[in-house]
């Protein structure tokens, strides 16, 4: 057993001195919590009252590009960063491309993944399709080193990029206990620096003119509806005029995090919903709406995705307050003063008949704009538009099949513990612990 400062000159030694904090332990106070949709509203939409507490996560990680990163802060700065991402992810017909995508994507998984056990057709929803094609996406919009049949260049298995961009979204928001913070933060910081250097390389390679990147491109193999997608969109950064670090380092690495497991997660929440014994009637009227292939059926499917997340997703958002102040959350007067973490979560509020009437019922002319799921005010997603057109063809795609349904038994369950906010943890598909995301939904048939 050493005292602190011994400790300290041995870390100093080993050059590790740096990675731990000698500050006397101190009491970490409980979150303020708010629960209304009101409640979430006021909090959300006060960006200068209210800060985002992201920034330090994203320094750790990224270095000095991960500080201007557009979810670290709340300056003119971030708000011009979020600006510059959206017009190089927006382009012309971002719409028909994205869903064409999404719609070939999740019929390949679904053709590739699937399997037959006693004469029916089995797949991992959530392993091998939901959080895949999600991966697949972030590969072509960013240009991310996906090993597959179509791009052999690639470094990274689809698993492995998964899990890879899944510890990076835990590590900036949801590192919340401090007994594992440690460990998580330095391994999800190693794996992070080896990603993003090959990121920045290939934005390098992209930034090459003339001959040299011709020769570049002929290797980007890969044919899809987002074919050369992403080569133009760092393009479009380029001539922001950001450099290749910082597109690296403060656009793409930080927004591929922040994207893909949030974005596969409510795929599976939204389907969950929908094969439990509460939501399984509405499955012949997706299936309907799907076969129609019409933009009128499109947009049902769109609500009943929504109403989907609405009723069975886990989503929140922290904010440090700046002010004193008393909020209204739904009757309950709530005071924070400065430096106070408050949370907002949304799994109560979607459900409150102030702002969803017949709040637990499945309603498709609920207005878009009334769903916080995507958060609210000066951060909300800044992909919310595209999350849309995404879900909206999976769930498309895979309420097409006839007889879609849970496998039989606990192998057809979603294995989740809810905590007190109303988010839950999943158990692993080896069951030997937990995770803040669906990693396996063992397996729903499919059309037998």
């Amino acid at each position: 057993m050493t005292i602190p400062s011994e400790n300290r000159k041995i870390m100093r030694n080993l050059k590790r001195e740096q990675d731990y904090s000698w500050d006397r332990p101190t009491f970490i106070p409980p979150p303020v919590n708010l629960m209304s949709y009101v409640g979430a509203k006021y909090l959300l939409e006060r960006g200068q009252e209210y800060n985002v507490t992201w920034g330090e996560a994203t320094g750790w990680l990224f270095g000095k590009g991960g500080l201007d990163f557009m979810l670290s802060g709340d300056t003119k700065m971030h708000a011009q960063q979020k600006q510059i991402m959206g017009k190089a992810l927006y382009r012309d017909q971002w719409n028909q491309h994205i869903k064409d995508f999404y719609e070939e994507i999740t019929l390949k998984l679904l053709h590739e993944k699937s399997f037959k056990v006693a004469g029916m057709n089995m797949v991992d929803i959530t392993r091998d399709v939901g959080n895949l094609a999600h991966i697949h996406f972030a590969a072509n919009v960013f240009s991310l080193p996906l090993k597959t049949e179509e791009s052999s260049h690639g470094v990274y298995s689809e698993h492995e990029l998964y899990m890879v961009l899944a510890v990076i979204y835990v590590c900036i928001f949801l590192d919340l206990d401090p007994a594992i913070s440690f460990p998580l933060r330095h391994a999800t910081r190693a794996v992070a620096q080896q990603l993003g250097k090959l990121v920045e390389a290939n934005v390098r390679s992209v930034s090459m003119t003339g001959m040299v990147a011709g020769i570049v491109d002929k290797f980007r193999e890969n044919q899809n509806p987002l074919s050369d997608y992403g080569v133009h969109m760092v393009r479009r950064l380029l001539d922001s005029g950001l450099g290749v670090s910082e597109i690296t380092w403060s656009q793409i690495l930080p927004t591929a995090g922040a994207m893909v497991a949030n974005q596969a997660q409510v795929f599976t929440q939204l389907l969950d919903y929908y094969l439990s014994p509460e939501g399984a009637p509405h499955l012949p009227a997706i299936n309907k709406y799907a076969k129609l292939n019409t933009a009128e059926a499109d947009d049902k499917i769109l609500h009943y995705a929504m109403e989907g997340i609405r009723l069975n997703g886990t989503s929140g958002s922290y904010r440090e307050a700046k002010v004193n102040d008393t909020i209204n959350d739904g009757g309950r007067q709530v005071r924070v003063k400065p430096g106070d973490k408050v949370f907002c979560s949304f799994v109560q509020a979607n459900r409150e008949a102030e702002a969803f009437p017949d709040p637990d019922t499945v309603r498709l002319d609920r207005p878009l704009d009334s769903y916080i799921h995507y958060g609210a005010g000066p951060h909300v997603c800044l992909g919310r538009d595209a999350s849309r057109v995404a879900l909206t063809a999976m769930l498309k795609t895979v309420g097409r099949l006839d007889n879609l349904r849970r496998a039989l038994g606990p192998q057809g369950e979603l294995k989740k513990i809810p905590r007190p906010d109303g988010s839950c943890m999943y158990m692993r598909g080896d069951w030997g612990g937990y995770f803040p995301f669906p990693t396996s939904k063992l397996n729903r048939s499919l059309g037998a």
